[in-house]
């Protein structure tokens, strides 16, 4: 108990500071200057050579010409730092060791774009991550890394005109495309996530084309120490087509390929070559909707892959409400003594298939869930879901995020996986500050009890705050 005060009061010291620094050093009156995007290497900070200026703090540092105007040749400074409150009740269905009173984790991101030229263009990110207060220390590749190069990758831009642009980028980089289904931004966990590779960008109107080859990145928690995983590489090509306004359509076409070795599923460990091909199609307006099918062919050893996965969402906006359903389909394999694998593999699914917890992934999953959206204010979005899961096949396992394998078959039947009600609070205190509370409690079916004897109820609580610049 007295270490939970004391990670209250530090999220206490930290707003309230953070609230003091920015209500001295902005106007109430001051005109509203871009939001950070993310992912980061979007920002484009050129507008201030052009005397679009706001009394923000960061404004000297954001824009800093390197020669004449700056408008083609300037730099860029930036970060971020983030502190983050975890506590499970029964983390991993009662299988690992518990912490608690719970556990700090602080992120801290800094980075440097320098534009050289109008055509070249130079990103280095570095990120120091840390844990404090887990039982058992800083889960693998997720909690701890002292001191790396998240990013560092060069621009170099081809060919450009008013509506159409070539570009090539090489380097350490985070990639993701879509709707974050297969390729997503590795925002929840402390330690972000990024890729060593080459990417060809060809935008034209309002269609846009990705290439790439690339190799993810192992965090090996120490100073400097990451590199390409040598064992795994990925691919792809990924086509938008973007709505000219509001209620048009949007459609996505895309392949994607992996290859890596010792993969492991429920059926056993084998290397793993598979492709995907996928096509998306979304409306954002007051009814909106994002649809999207993939399907999955390659080798798994000496056997076949067939996999595919659905996925069918729905929405319907007020003037500050907002109604979600979503139905998520995945396959799952279908007999683990047949060489052939049909469990489907989600890549670098976004962490918010199952929440902030990040407790399971798609791979054999049936979701259902609808999601109730409020705003009480308007920098306050309150939301609220209740996800129901069940495994598309009983004769398979359940798995992470990352398509790790958390619960195996173990011929245990039942397909009834659980329940997952979620609230989550988010409140954007300024430009540079932001609040947010998650809470999670999981009902599990009898599955996970018969399979690894796991507990019955799950339960996930965590505040955090973020400052970024």
């Amino acid at each position: 108990m007295q270490k939970n005060r004391i990670v209250c009061s530090m999220f206490a010291v930290i707003l309230e500071l953070l609230c003091s620094r920015l209500s001295a050093g902005q106007s109430a009156t001051a005109p509203a200057p871009p939001r950070y995007p993310l992912p980061t290497y979007d920002e484009d900070w050129r507008h201030l050579a052009r005397g679009d200026k706001s009394d923000d703090p960061w404004n000297p540092v954001k824009f800093i010409p390197i020669s004449g105007d700056g408008s083609s040749s300037f730099l860029s400074l930036g970060g971020e730092a983030r502190a983050t409150y975890e506590r499970f009740g029964n983390q991993d269905f009662g299988l690992s060791t518990p912490s608690p009173d719970g556990y700090l984790l602080q992120r801290y991101l800094f980075h440097a774009d320098v534009h050289a030229t109008e055509r070249v263009r130079v990103w280095t990110e570095i990120n120091s991550s840390f844990e404090a207060g887990r039982v058992g220390g800083p889960r693998s590749v997720l909690d701890k890394n002292v001191l790396d190069l998240h990013q560092a990758f060069i621009d170099a831009q081809l060919y450009s005109s008013r509506t159409d642009s070539v570009s090539i980028r090489a380097g350490r980089q985070e990639i993701a495309f879509g709707s974050g289904r297969m390729y997503s931004l590795r925002e929840g966990p402390n330690v972000p996530f990024s890729f060593d590779g080459v990417r060809l960008k060809v935008q034209r109107s309002l269609w846009r084309l990705d290439g790439w080859a690339a190799r993810p990145v192992i965090n090996r928690n120490g100073v400097f120490d990451d590199g390409s995983h040598r064992q795994f590489e990925v691919w792809g090509a990924y086509a938008s087509h973007f709505p000219a306004r509001s209620g048009n359509v949007g459609v996505d076409v895309y392949y994607l390929g992996i290859d890596r070795l010792h993969a492991r599923f429920d059926q056993g460990i084998n290397d793993e070559t598979r492709h995907t091909v996928g096509a998306r199609a979304w409306r954002v307006g007051k009814w909106g909707y994002d649809t999207e099918a993939m399907y999955q062919f390659g080798r798994f050893g000496a056997g076949d892959i067939r996999a595919w996965r659905a996925v069918a969402n729905a929405s319907r906006t007020w003037s500050s409400l907002r109604w979600d359903g979503i139905v998520d389909v995945a396959s799952g394999d279908k007999d683990r003594s047949n060489p052939d694998l049909q469990t489907f593999n989600a890549l670098f699914q976004s962490g918010t298939y199952s929440g902030r917890a990040q407790l399971l992934g798609p791979n054999n999953s049936i979701r259902l869930e609808p999601t109730l959206t409020v705003n009480p204010a308007a920098t306050v979005i309150v939301s609220a879901g209740w996800g129901f899961y069940w495994r598309q096949s009983v004769h398979d396992g359940l798995y992470g995020i990352a398509g790790n394998l958390v619960v195996p078959s173990n011929g245990a039947p039942g397909r009834f996986e659980g329940s997952r009600p979620t609230v989550q609070v988010d409140w954007q205190v300024s430009r540079h500050l932001s609040a947010h509370v998650n809470y999670i409690y999981v009902f599990n079916g009898q599955f996970e009890e018969m399979s690894v004897h796991g507990t019955p109820t799950m339960s996930f609580i965590s505040p955090w705050v973020t400052y970024r610049f």
